[in-house]
């Protein structure tokens, strides 16, 4: 058979022997060990996964699915540069000889926002030499790239001959930089979009590069964009180019041009430790001065969105009895920030092993439909799992739960895959090793927490159990509330967000399905504020409803609201072509 490694998705021929539990030489790290006849790969082959208690990589049995198949354009091998092309890059001081190095040309291409073929800009995209994608670009800022063709940075091909790299937002401040002699410099293909495909699928390519300077618009999604690019790549070998008051690349060498050759060299590293000055994160407080404080991402549930939304860096903690549905609703609120904002999540769930029935629980939010062959068609599931695959994670090695474990191969998951959200469910069951005393403890392990989150911009998710709780009068249980865990006032004290959900019950003292969401602590007034919200739960599909309002659709349909697909953005700063 063959396994896969979930760290480096490496596939490796594998005899899993006979018995139900298996010792075997784990290889990824067993040939560089000196016990290289150390045993250290834990493999059950009753679930079909193991795990290594050296260099802590998951595997699991590979089935193999149709890979994602990309249309590559036909390469027509043209030159020609309309006089109006060539005038209108002259306008922005960029040679016609620069867009032949580059293999530039005019054509006619049919643009939807037109609804008819009209005369375009064309940008090539090669890899290895070899056309992988086209951008046209038309009149009035219109653009689109090669429909089916896979997402690559433009002039990727650099990578590969510089141990330094620029980075733009476009393609025309690109040329600009290679107008004035600097040609290790790539393009995103998409603007500053929430999807990085392109950045997943070539992370390896960065590995040797030693500097990378980040030349992303000056605006709030160009910012966006340069963090994100920091946080994946690592702050330690990034520096910001700074475009004093102009947006980006061309419109400071137009405004700028005897001093366009020093921009690199006064670029400020990003700063990784020690003295912080204010010049710089100037971009960040100018765009706070100019926009002000803003919410943060809602889920498009207006009832809960009115109380609360949902940032990065930050600490939520979710606590409430047995079955009161913490963890339903916390993979709730994941996937809609998930579908209407791309946040990528890493879960380490070890009370929903096995895994496949965690799988099946975002399968069923997702589609709107059971996890079921009589209720889900092939279609259905086939577009969900290569949706899950792609966006959804998991921690595991059954022999380590510290934190320090899980936060290792969280890290990374932010550089290889991208993740925005951790979720740590539940507290209780991480391995905890007292030094000290219990509220020193746990006080140290917020702080990890809340300085991961911060460092490694994430929204970290950790669900906890209160202690058994009394009963009121009339028999229902009392509510808990972040005080209610074991051990600490600091789970109310430390966190960001604090949440508690609690099941009615009915006359007979069952559960029913109506729930209380309890908003205990918002440490931040932009973000929400205190409330007690009313929902229904829905066991057929695990999602949360309003008392009026039940939502059954498949949020994976492009025609239903919640998917917030990305068309390609317009650059506000270029003039109509």
């Amino acid at each position: 058979m063959k396994i896969q490694s979930s760290n480096t998705r490496q596939i490796y021929s594998f005899d899993p022997g006979t018995r139900n539990e298996e010792r075997h030489l784990c290889p990824e790290c067993s040939h560089n060990r000196k016990k290289k006849t150390d045993k250290c790969l834990a493999w059950d082959n009753v679930n079909k996964r193991g795990y290594c208690h050296n260099c802590f990589a998951a595997f699991f049995e590979y089935l193999p699915h149709e890979p994602k198949q990309y249309i590559i354009p036909e390469w027509k091998n043209i030159t020609m540069l309309t006089d109006k092309l060539v005038k209108y890059f002259e306008g922005r001081m960029i040679s016609q000889g620069t867009l032949n190095k580059m293999k530039i040309y005019s054509d006619l291409e049919y643009m939807p926002q037109f609804n008819k073929e009209v005369e375009v800009m064309c940008f090539p995209y090669f890899m290895n030499e070899k056309l992988i994608n086209i951008k046209y670009r038309g009149a009035n800022k219109a653009f689109k790239l090669f429909s089916g063709a896979e997402l690559i940075f433009w002039n990727i091909d650099c990578l590969k001959k510089f141990d330094e790299i620029i980075i733009t937002e476009g393609e025309i401040d690109a040329l600009t930089f290679i107008e004035c002699h600097f040609d290790n410099v790539i393009s995103v293909p998409n603007g500053a979009n929430k999807n990085l495909e392109y950045l997943d699928n070539c992370i390896e390519l960065f590995a040797p590069i030693n500097k990378i300077y980040i030349a992303t618009d000056q605006d709030t999604k160009g910012i966006e964009l340069r963090d994100e690019l920091i946080r994946r790549l690592g702050a330690e070998r990034c520096y910001i180019v700074s475009f004093k008051d102009c947006k980006d690349a061309n419109e400071y060498l137009q405004k700028y041009t005897s001093e366009f050759q020093d921009i690199i060299k006064n670029s400020q590293p990003v700063p990784v430790k020690g003295i912080i000055e204010a010049k710089n994160f100037y971009q960040d407080i100018r765009e706070l001065y100019e926009n002000g404080i803003q919410p943060g991402k809602k889920i498009e549930f207006s009832e809960i969105d009115e109380k609360i939304t949902w940032e990065t860096g930050r600490l939520a903690i979710v606590t409430g009895i047995p079955s009161s549905g913490k963890s339903e609703f916390v993979d709730f609120v994941i996937a809609k920030l998930n579908l209407i904002h791309g946040w990528k999540s890493a879960y380490f769930t070890p009370e929903n092993y096995p895994l496949k029935f965690h799988y099946s629980k975002l399968f069923e939010k997702i589609t709107g439909l059971p996890f079921s062959k009589k209720e889900a068609d092939e279609v259905i599931f086939d577009t969900a799992f290569e949706y899950i695959k792609d966006n959804f994670f998991y921690i595991l090695n059954e022999e380590d739960f510290s934190l320090k474990t899980i936060l290792d191969t969280a890290k990374i998951l932010v550089k290889t895959r991208g993740i925005k959200i951790l979720v740590i469910d539940p507290y209780n069951k991480l391995e905890h090793k007292y030094s000290d005393s219990e509220t020193q403890y746990i006080s140290r392990f917020l702080d990890q927490l809340i300085n991961f989150a911060k460092f490694n911009d994430l929204l970290i998710f950790l669900i906890a159990h209160p202690v058994k709780m009394g009963k009121k009068a009339d028999g229902t249980i009392e509510v808990p509330s972040l005080y209610s865990i074991s051990g600490s006032a600091n789970f109310y004290n430390k966190t960001d967000y604090g949440m508690t959900l609690h099941r009615k019950i009915n006359d007979n003292n069952v559960m029913i399905d109506q729930i209380e969401l309890h908003i205990q602590k918002i440490k931040y007034k932009h973000l929400g504020e205190q409330a007690v919200i009313e929902l229904r739960y829905d066991k057929k599909n695990g999602r949360f409803n309003t008392f009026d309002l039940i939502d059954n659709s498949n949020w994976l349909d492009p025609s239903v609201k919640i998917i917030q697909r990305e068309f390609w953005e317009k650059d506000e700063t270029e003039v109509p072509f």
